[in-house]
């Protein structure tokens, strides 16, 4: 761990500025809030010294690296919880603090970082990168093949529908199993993802994208992860310098689960 880290180094800045958004025809809601820590300077040197991995096991399909710290977050948590509207806690028990880079150079994305993923359930996201390395953001998609925004975490009522529609088996929704394969076979079908090695950014034929999130210093994201999403990034970004963030997975009931 990095020597001498101040107590103080997640505090709010007083003179946050927020902005929620609801995006889509769902009505997503969309907590934007710039000048977000009061530290973001320190918060990126720390991020920097940290020793960072790219095992499957940590980075899973994310397209890059991350490093993790223990840190008390109780206090940082309560605040997005108060700017998200309801009690928000950690999905994982214990949530480190994460932090991730993004580099392209000589990395090739696979077919499904080249396509919208979604998450646990609430991600929180603070962009680090300083101004002049800030480029592109976090898109929000609809699925054009099947006019969804998000994915529920179980099987509701649209869900059901669509399934009725396709004439699928209710094998596919009577199950945690069936009910990822039936996302990985309609949502997630590699033939969906972008034919050229590039992120998904405007979108293409299957994934239209509703709203672009700008990637600013200091700036604090809170969304529906089970909306589809992915990285902004065009061609020739970030080929030298790390795109550098902090997430965290919370969710809204207040159960813990294991690490995965």
């Amino acid at each position: 761990m990095p020597q001498a880290i101040r107590p103080d180094l997640l505090a709010i800045h007083p003179r946050h500025q927020i902005t929620r958004l609801h995006i889509g025809e769902g009505g997503h809601q969309l907590i934007v809030v710039d000048q977000f820590y009061h530290y973001p300077d320190d918060i990126l040197q720390l991020a920097l010294e940290l020793p960072y991995t790219d095992r499957f096991e940590i980075v899973g399909n994310f397209p890059g690296v991350r490093a993790s710290l223990n840190l008390e977050t109780s206090s940082l948590i309560q605040t997005l919880s108060a700017f998200w509207g309801c009690t928000l806690s950690p999905f994982f028990h214990p949530q480190p603090i994460v932090f991730q880079g993004i580099k392209t150079h000589n990395y090739r994305l696979n077919v499904g970082q080249r396509q919208p993923h979604i998450d646990q359930d609430i991600t929180a996201m603070i962009y680090l990168n300083p101004a002049q390395s800030c480029l592109g953001g976090t898109g929000l998609y609809r699925h054009r093949p099947t006019g969804l925004e998000r994915v529920p975490i179980v099987p509701d009522e649209t869900i059901r529908r669509l399934a009725d529609q396709l004439e699928l088996s209710e094998e596919f929704l009577s199950s945690p199993e069936g009910y990822e394969n039936f996302q990985n076979s309609m949502i997630f079908n590699p033939l969906f993802a972008k034919r050229d090695e590039t992120y998904i950014n405007e979108g293409n034929e299957y994934w239209e994208l509703l709203h672009l999130i700008e990637m600013k210093p200091n700036r604090m994201i809170i969304f529906d992860g089970r909306c589809f999403h992915s990285q902004f990034i065009r061609p020739g970004d970030y080929e030298q310098a790390f795109r550098v963030n902090q997430v965290l997975y919370l969710r809204r009931d207040g159960n813990h689960h294991p690490r995965p």
